[in-house]
């Protein structure tokens, strides 16, 4: 319930251009490994709130890596916040093509 709330709340302060998010990068590559389907879901939403040029760098193999789960809801996840990633970092679309296929 907490993880909820506080992902809530970084989606509704944090900007592009605050500092913090920096800060978020290894607290989401942490929760991409999670075993929680919808902890998951809920940092892959909070990523694609607040996504910058630098976390669209740092995440892109952790989120291509979630394409191939086992489970529809984290793949069906992954793909939007995809868009979003390349909307910010266009030359990720070349790194994370060979996973697209």
């Amino acid at each position: 319930a907490y993880k909820r709330i506080g992902y809530l709340a970084a989606s509704q302060t944090f900007t592009k251009d605050t500092d913090v998010i920096l800060l978020c990068t290894q607290l989401f590559s942490k929760e991409f490994r999670d075993s929680n389907p919808y902890e998951m879901g809920l940092a892959i939403n909070c990523l694609s709130n607040i996504c910058n040029e630098d976390l669209a760098k740092s995440l892109l193999k952790d989120v291509t890596v979630m394409l191939t789960s086992s489970r529809p809801y984290i793949r069906k996840k992954a793909v939007l916040v995809l868009y979003k990633m390349f909307l910010q970092f266009p030359q990720g679309l070349r790194l994370a093509f060979d996973q697209l296929k």
